[in-house]
């Protein structure tokens, strides 16, 4: 679709206001047209003495009988003559209209009645102005408040690896400054347009009713004017990318230096991050003052060139009038004079309302381009609701890819039985998260199918999927709210009895209650106001509230110490009792006793088994063992392992 044609699509929802706001602004241009056509009866009741509106028709002039040899110029004479006969007519016309409306016995009551007339348009411009404004912003605002939400909401759909691709700050800035930018061009294509169209053609027809003549020489100046103000929207729209590019910029590294500001200061980084944040700001500083530069180099080289006619017209009227040889009286050469340099504005104006359009179309381009991003994970046509867990999990050859690249994993086959502990281990970069990650749908692989009960996990709704499922990361993500809502996040009909309930057997609830507003308490950015191991109970307690099926622990005690991972351990053993379950762990003594173990090592499963088993092989599985622990009586001094009894409930 047209790139213009799709900006202003999105004004469709809103096309009442703009009727209403268009009209205002239709009829406030012509009440002030209307201003600066009393400017001339007005100088003629001032200073004329006698009669001072009245009309006297003009003399017809005596044309001579044409030459019968120039046919053709005759024809052309006559063509002018009249044309010029009905521009005068029309000029009679609007001055007797306004002399019928301010006529009066005297000159102090006919200036009366001009100052009624004047106060009355003034009202009436100035109510269509605050219509105007007032519609407009509606539309305006309607039009932010969508367009985020339909960026946010496109974000939401879209997969993982788009934002793995993408930088926080510049998928933050789509939402925040490209939508301002766009924004501001719509009201400008709207708000303006409309008006200062109407406001210049309606000051060029005042110029072309009181002298066409004079109108001709004015326009030898517009084509210089309007062909610099198509390079000027040219130019302006290559910088505008730009700038928007450094803005999100500016965004990416702020964000990252406020989420990571504990790695900032542990490694006295404060200033390394200043000096970045300033290179940023100056970056983006020297691309809006480039743009910036352009932009307002427009406005007065245009105010020059039309200055420029004016002043011509200016001296050449005004030397005839004084020489007692214009075409027109002193009122008809003060409302042209007015009309002319009035005209002025709403013309820098428009040649504006292009640059800024430019400007807006470079955003819009922006927006679309998030808007129109493939949908990599998405729901059937005519998908499935998958309810309950009844068989097995079973992944049978799969491969996949990060964007088309290296095979992360490369003919994975296994399944996992209903109410069994399967463990995946193996090396860093084996592959192991990505494992897990194919099976709530976070990505798709290349090849191979992934089935529940037999049934295509691609032929199941996405959310009927993960509402079988509770994963708890290594990196519990927390937001910035109570500890209660973070527990009880997504669910609208919990109560109270409940959330506790689950963080009871998360091991969570006695540190809730040591806070001085127990479960009210806000957590911070990221949950910072808390411990890692706080922050993963209540991500236990989170997963303990949905009641899944299926649990899902990547690496989820990794990063805890001893004291903690023991509490830790103690509320995994609560979420799994009668649940299916996967475990990727670095900890090999927390899965010795999982039903399974499947080793995986360069993408491929290479081992699979019990812990027994596995060890006693001398494989891959036995080498990583070896490396954590000197001999195998270390596990029964470790930390509590996930137990299969677990399981079985009490």
């Amino acid at each position: 679709m047209n790139l213009y044609r799709r900006t202003f699509s999105i004004l469709r929802p809103y096309l009442r206001q703009l009727v209403t706001a268009s009209t205002s602004a239709a009829l406030h241009a012509l009440l002030s047209g209307m201003m600066v056509w009393m400017a001339g009866p007005l100088l003629m009741t001032l200073f004329q003495v006698e009669a001072p509106l009245s009309m006297e028709p003009e003399p017809t002039a005596v044309h001579a009988t044409p030459n019968p040899g120039s046919t053709e110029s005759s024809a052309a004479d006559g063509l002018v003559t009249e044309v010029s006969s009905g521009i005068d007519a029309v000029r009679d016309s609007m001055k007797n209209w306004v002399h019928d409306l301010v006529e009066a016995e005297t000159r102090q009551d006919t200036l009366i009645n001009f100052c009624w007339l004047i106060m009355l348009i003034a009202i009436g411009k100035n109510l269509f102005m605050y219509l105007q404004g007032f519609f407009m912003a509606f539309v305006q605002q309607s039009v932010i408040r969508s367009l985020r939400d339909r960026l946010f909401e496109k974000y939401q759909r879209l997969s993982l690896d788009y934002f793995h691709r993408r930088r926080t700050g510049q998928i933050i800035s789509r939402v925040t400054n490209d939508v301002v930018v766009l924004n501001e061009s719509i009201d400008l294509g709207f708000n303006h347009l409309v008006a200062d169209t109407i406001l210049a053609l309606t000051f060029f027809s005042f110029l072309i009713i009181l002298s066409w003549k004079l109108t001709l020489l004015a326009m030898v100046v517009l084509p210089v004017v309007f062909g610099f103000i198509w390079f000027i929207g040219k130019t302006l729209r290559r910088h505008s990318e730009r700038s928007q590019q450094r803005m999100a910029d500016v965004n990416s590294v702020l964000e990252e230096a406020v989420n990571n500001t504990r790695i900032v200061k542990a490694f006295s980084m404060e200033k390394f991050e200043t000096e970045k944040f300033i290179k940023t700001t100056t970056n983006y500083f020297r691309s809006l003052l480039r743009m910036t530069r352009i932009r307002h180099l427009s406005s007065p080289i245009n105010d020059v060139l039309i200055s420029f006619a004016g002043v011509v017209i200016l001296l050449y009227a005004g030397a005839r009038i004084i020489a007692g040889t214009g075409e027109l009286d002193a009122g008809d050469f003060m409302t042209f004079v007015v009309a002319m340099f009035a005209m002025i504005k709403p013309v820098k104006s428009l040649s504006q309302i292009h640059i800024k359009l430019q400007e807006g179309l470079a955003a819009a381009e922006r927006v679309f381009r998030v808007l129109d991003a493939d949908e990599k994970i998405v729901d059937p046509p005519q998908s499935r609701r998958l309810d309950r867990f009844t068989d097995c999990i079973r992944y049978d050859k799969v491969d996949f890819s990060y964007n088309s690249g290296e095979m992360i994993l490369k003919d994975v086959s296994f399944k996992v039985r209903f109410g069994e502990v399967v463990a995946i281990v193996g090396p860093s970069g084996a592959g192991k998260s990505t494992l897990l990650d194919l099976l709530p749908r976070f990505y798709d692989p290349q090849a191979g199918s992934i089935t529940i009960d037999g049934i295509h996990i691609t032929a199941v709704s996405l959310a009927s999927l993960r509402g079988l499922m509770g994963i708890v990361t290594q990196e519990t993500f927390l937001f910035n709210d109570t500890i209660y809502n973070n527990i009880a996040y997504g669910l609208h009909d919990v109560s109270r009895e409940a959330v506790v309930h689950a963080a009871r057997m998360a091991n969570a609830d006695r540190f809730i209650r040591e806070f001085e507003n127990d479960y009210d308490t806000l957590v911070g950015n990221r949950g910072v106001m808390l411990s890692g191991g706080q922050r993963q109970r209540l991500a236990i307690a989170r997963a303990l509230l949905k009641d899944p099926q299926i649990l899902i622990f990547d690496e989820a005690t990794s990063a805890l110490d001893t004291e903690s991972e023991l509490l830790v351990q103690e509320a995994i053993s609560h979420l799994m009792k009668n649940r299916t379950t996967l475990v990727v762990a670095h900890r090999l003594s927390t899965i010795v006793n999982a039903d399974r173990i499947v080793v995986i090592d360069d993408g491929r499963i290479v081992e699979e088994g019990r812990h027994e088993d596995l060890l006693h092989s001398g494989g891959l599985y036995h080498r990583l063992y070896m490396m954590q622990f000197k001999n195998g009586e270390a596990v029964q001094q470790n930390d509590p392992p996930v137990s299969t009894s677990a399981k079985k409930g009490p």
